[in-house]
């Protein structure tokens, strides 16, 4: 009892920070696989983005969309690199992140 009358008066030192602008929010986004695992296509993220933007989140601090899985062709082009799922991203993976990048 006596160690909990001694504590009611110690406080935690203030938080320090550096005043350049960086992190004065955590990174805050929208990741697909949270609600869509694998079944994720083109038109989906369009519509996350869109939502993200009309419902204000991007407003409140929201600025990333994940696209996390799934969104790959499992066959490499020709040169081994990733390409997207012609499939599920018929546009292709640089056509949505324009439309993504154009709604901030």
């Amino acid at each position: 009892m006596l160690l909990a009358g001694v504590l009611v008066g110690v406080r935690a030192p203030m938080a320090q920070a550096l005043d350049n602008g960086v992190a004065r929010t955590p990174p805050m986004g929208w990741n697909s696989w949270n609600t869509f695992g694998c079944n994720i296509n083109e038109t989906l993220i369009r519509q996350m983005t869109d939502a993200m933007v009309n419902t204000g989140m991007k407003d409140a601090g929201y600025q990333y969309v994940v696209v996390d899985d799934c969104w790959m062709n499992p066959n490499r082009d020709s040169a081994g690199n990733l390409q997207g799922d012609p499939t599920r991203f018929p546009s292709g993976m640089k056509a949505l992140g324009d439309y993504i990048h154009a709604r901030g």
